[in-house]
């Protein structure tokens, strides 16, 4: 391979030829590359100066994954779960009403005033303008998916987010193109009666899967493909009948799946035990990277040109974009499928050139807004649907627009917005609410400090349990169909939860016992289980014989010999990672 294909493969394009600039909100330095600059020139915006982190954050802090509340639809006067809590003063329509024609956003429509700031005044048509309860299409797209967010053509799902293309599945995160899926984080496509996993694709009949391809009946297994009827085992290729990365015959390998009791709370408890233990005597590859091509990132798959990519698949030329598919020419992207030299936005699904924007789907040219689908041409507008040549939700002809775009960009640049996302502070969400809180977690005093927002109460619904988890029976096979009428307490954060029908029926046939703790927790456990979104500079591990640490022996001869090994590479494996971690050749040469 040639060696500067190869060394931005592992460490990406050299900074020296690039631009170091100061970030305007943390002061550390960061680096635009020339392949940057030829982006924003394209796409004819300012170079950022946020760095990618702050960037990250700031687009975090306006959205609201995990925070439902009770409130009441302004147009139909029903109740409804919403992203925004009853006290917010602007309007808010549930799903029906939102989508429906009894309405228009152009009745909302402004003028654009230059004495002011943008930013400013479109927060005032915002609150303004009624938002959506639910990011979903319930209605239009999809069937019976009512208790969704940011989720399209699906079929029979409830509480799955960032998610489309699915059908009968439940409590997942991040999940794409699946079928009978729970419990799932990061689910890539063609999955089918899978539970517990994270960043799976083409797995089938499997539990508590992590980080595999194309799998069947398999239960606690990390980085495996092409397998089938393993257990508690890691980096298997084409093998069946393993535990523990030992080969077993048929019968022997039922035998012990059977002692587990794996419908069993307590027996699943075991195997989970074991399993973090057992992992961690093996070595793990740098990144996961399938199919990829001149990619830096992880949890990628048929990817190619891609720096600071994660979690996503079939993507070209993209830069600092995480979860989603189909991602071509676009660069600072928090969750997208299917776009085209789209930069700083939230959800620009079925997009060409969709900036600054957030939950806008299917435009073409469209700048800073909110809620806007099937449109074109549109600048500051806020809910729109099949619009053309609007600002501030008014309607202009082609020149009239393009004029007046062109004056408000001039004035924006005169304020310091233009090239900017929105501001944190601006946020419909306190910073607790939102998934920043996630992935950058802050004290409210640091929170506030920082000129973000905080929420002083979420709702959690505590003590109203009917049933004590002590009381609960151990195996499936002994839960009633009552359990679906009692109202559970989460072992982890004491909240209440429920059982609902659908989600019985797929543990009767899948042999699960019914989880101990609340989707929330459930999620955060898969969160911390996986790698961050993140990058940092390390050598291989391997010292020849051996891991560096000595825990692992190495099973073949390696290309370096009895020497250390002198790859290098960008990783999400932090430094101070217990993990093993091997460059891609010296992990192919140990993986069975």
């Amino acid at each position: 391979m040639n060696l500067e294909i190869l060394r931005q493969a592992t460490l990406g394009p050299s900074s020296s030829r690039g631009q170091d600039k100061p970030c305007q909100n943390c002061s550390k330095p960061f680096t635009i590359e020339p392949e940057d600059f030829a982006f924003y020139e394209k796409i004819k915006v300012p170079a950022p100066t946020f760095c990618p982190k702050c960037r990250r954050q700031r687009r975090m802090a306006w959205r609201n994954d995990f925070n439902f509340y009770s409130r009441t639809c302004d147009l139909c006067k029903k109740q409804i779960v919403s992203l925004y809590a009853p006290d917010k003063r602007f309007p808010v329509y549930c799903n029906k009403c939102w989508w429906s024609d009894q309405w228009d956003a152009k009745d909302y429509a402004a003028d654009f005033n230059f004495s002011r700031p943008f930013f400013e005044q479109f927060v005032e048509l915002q609150n303004r303008v009624p938002a959506l309860a639910l990011i979903n299409d319930d209605g239009i797209g999809s069937v019976n998916c009512q208790y969704t967010h940011d989720f399209s053509f699906g079929r029979n799902c409830y509480m799955v987010l960032l998610a489309w293309k699915l059908e009968d599945s439940l409590y997942g995160h991040e999940v794409i193109k699946a079928k009978e899926v729970v419990d799932a984080m990061s689910s890539f496509g063609d999955c089918e009666l899978s539970y517990e996993s994270i960043c799976t694709q083409q797995c089938y009949r499997s539990t508590n899967i992590y980080y595999s391809f194309s799998v069947k009946d398999m239960h606690f297994c990390y980085d495996c493909r092409d397998s089938s009827d393993c257990f508690l085992s890691i980096g298997l290729r084409h093998k069946r009948f393993y535990v523990k990365n030992k080969q077993y015959s048929e019968e022997e390998y039922k035998r012990i799946i059977a002692e587990y009791r794996l419908d069993t709370h307590n027996g699943r408890e075991r195997a989970k035990k074991e399993f973090g233990e057992f992992i961690m005597k093996y070595p793990r590859r740098y990144a996961n990277l399938k199919n990829c091509v001149a990619s830096i990132g992880d949890d990628l798959i048929n990817s190619k040109n891609c720096h600071y990519v994660f979690n996503a698949f079939n993507a070209e030329d993209s830069k600092y974009f995480e979860n989603g598919e189909a991602s071509k020419d676009s660069y600072d992207i928090l969750v997208a499928g299917e776009i085209n030299q789209c930069y700083e936005a939230l959800t620009p699904d079925q997009s060409y050139r969709n900036f600054f924007s957030f939950y806008s789907w299917k435009n073409m040219e469209v700048t800073y807004c909110d809620s806007c689908h099937s449109s074109k041409y549109l600048f500051g507008c806020v809910g729109l649907k099949k619009g053309e040549y609007c600002i501030f939700n008014k309607q202009y002809s082609k020149e009239e627009y393009e004029k007046l775009k062109n004056r408000i960009i001039e004035h924006m640049k005169t304020t310091g917005e233009w090239g900017e996302f929105f501001p944190a502070r601006l946020s419909r969400f306190g910073y607790n609410e939102t998934v920043a809180q996630m992935y950058h977690p802050l004290a409210e005093e640091d929170a506030h400090a920082k000129d973000f927002q905080w929420r002083d109460s979420l709702q959690l619904t505590t003590g109203k349990e009917t049933i004590a988890l002590s009381d609960l029976p151990d195996s499936i096979r002994n839960i009633s169909d009552s359990i679906t009428n009692e109202i559970l307490v989460c072992g982890a954060c004491s909240r209440n939860y429920r059982i609902i029908p659908q989600e019985l029926a797929f543990y009767r046939k899948m042999s699960l016992p019914i989880p101990r703790r609340c989707f929330l927790c459930r999620n955060a456990a898969r969160l911390a289980f996986r790698n961050p979104f993140e990058l940092w500079h390390r050598f291989c591990q391997c010292a020849g014989k051996s891991s560096a640490n000595g825990v692992y022996q190495n099973q073949t001869g390696h290309a370096h010999g009895d020497a250390p090994c002198s790859n290098e590479f960008q990783t999400s494996y932090a430094p101070d990672r217990p993990e093993i971690v091997y460059c891609e050749q010296c992990y192919q040469s140990e993986v069975v």
